[in-house]
C-alpha cells in the first residue's frame, strides 16, 4: 500500500466513480474489472491508490464536432 493511501468505503466508490449502484461495483469486481478490496473482518475497503489508478486507466471520450453538448 502507498504512503499516505486511504481505504475507501463501497460508498466512497460509488462517489468517485460516479455509479449508482453497489451492485455494479461488484459485478466489475467479479469480471476482474475493478480492484479487488481487502477484507477488514467483515468489513471490505479499497486502496484509493488503485482506485485512482483504475479511473486514470480509462479511456477518455472524445465527441466529434457535428455532435450536441449540451
Amino acid at each position: 500500500m502507498a504512503q499516505n493511501d486511504r481505504l475507501l468505503t463501497l460508498s466512497d466508490i460509488l462517489d468517485a466513480t460516479g455509479y449508482r449502484s453497489r451492485t455494479t461495483i461488484w459485478s466489475l469486481v467479479r469480471a476482474n474489472r475493478f480492484p479487488v478490496p481487502v477484507r477488514l473482518d467483515r468489513r471490505v475497503r479499497w486502496r484509493e491508490s488503485e482506485v485512482r489508478a483504475w479511473i486514470d486507466a480509462l479511456p477518455r471520450q472524445t465527441y466529434s464536432q457535428g455532435g450536441r453538448h449540451d
